[in-house]
């Protein structure tokens, strides 16, 4: 059961990690379609950080 979990925990700092990368791209785009896509993105990220969490919470 280990392992799932650091699986999910490794995937989960990946996916934080490119919701971060995300938002400094949305800080940096010239374009406002561009820079609200990037911002989207990063919100769909977090959303599924909280789903593996929650996943991770249930395992035990």
């Amino acid at each position: 059961m280990s392992d799932v979990r650091n699986l999910v925990e490794d995937s989960i700092k990946k996916c934080q990690s490119s919701a971060a990368d995300l938002r400094s791209a949305a800080e940096q785009a010239q374009n406002n379609a561009a820079k609200n896509s990037f911002e989207q993105a990063a919100k769909e990220l977090e959303n599924c950080v909280q789903k593996c969490q929650t996943a991770l919470n249930q395992l035990y």
